[in-house]
């Protein structure tokens, strides 16, 4: 049996009763067990271009001998036999499951990304899912889940992007549009070298990189090690996608999720 977190989003309909309906339907799974549910989170919608009701966000723990791709494809069906409607990404939905933790696997198909890939970042993921399971361990980083959230709580408003994106010529305009009514920018800092990595990866709360194509690892002898760095950062990280449009929208979105819930 495998130790499994799932993640669960509502901004529609009646939330409360979403989350009850997708408890009991996992419970009544074969080969899988609920062996814990979080409080529920009221939270700001994170990443929409539009006003969205408020989400309740939790966490379900669970046990089960289901495979990966099975397990995930069971969370759709439960998705859309409580009504979920596929419409713009980051949309309104009535109900959102996300596959966050598989025991210590790791998977990465078309299809299915686990650990989430997105969920070292993610305060309305993090919270919940370390109040069931603050000591499960999120692969990538080696961290404990509750040390991923004191890590948001502790360290500076600095993002570290790493190994030569484009979207760095657009950093210092991205740092403005984090600013809030009464919060200074947060500080992004360009990196393209081991020594400065080391240098400032222990004061951030973010490590952004990208997927290096063969002519650039080609090219330049120090991404290599300098991404693997960056990959394997011990905090939040995202993979940024290499349409510098989608990779500001990406940032601000993870930014945006890393500030305090009210």
């Amino acid at each position: 049996m495998y130790e499994c977190l799932i993640a669960f989003g509502s901004n529609e309909g009646n939330r409360q009763e979403a989350y009850l309906a997708v408890v009991q339907r996992l419970n009544q799974t074969r080969d899988l067990q609920v062996t814990a549910t979080s409080t529920l989170l009221v939270t700001d919608a994170v990443g929409s271009q539009s006003q969205q009701p408020e989400y309740l966000n939790g966490a379900i723990g669970i046990e089960t001998s289901i495979e990966p791709a099975r397990l995930h494809q069971r969370l759709i069906e439960i998705e859309n036999e409580l009504g979920r409607v596929r419409r713009e990404r980051w949309g309104s939905r009535t109900i959102d499951l996300d596959l966050l933790l598989y025991g210590q696997e790791q998977v990465d198909t078309e299809n299915l990304v686990v650990p989430h890939p997105r969920m070292s970042f993610r305060r309305f993921v993090l919270e919940p899912a370390s109040e069931i399971a603050g000591h499960l361990i999120h692969p990538p980083s080696g961290q404990t889940l509750q040390q991923l959230v004191s890590r948001l709580n502790e360290a500076d408003d600095l993002v570290l992007c790493v190994g030569g994106h484009p979207i760095e010529e657009f950093l210092p305009a991205i740092a403005v549009e984090t600013e809030g009514d009464s919060s200074p920018p947060w500080e992004l800092r360009s990196i393209k070298s081991l020594e400065k990595y080391r240098e400032f990866q222990m004061r951030a709360k973010l490590v952004v990189y990208h997927r290096p194509t063969s002519r650039e690892i080609e090219s330049n002898d120090v991404i290599t090690p300098l991404l693997l760095a960056a990959s394997s950062f011990s905090g939040a990280t995202l993979q940024l996608p290499p349409n510098i449009d989608e990779a500001k929208l990406e940032l601000l979105a993870a930014i945006e999720a890393m500030k305090p819930l009210r």
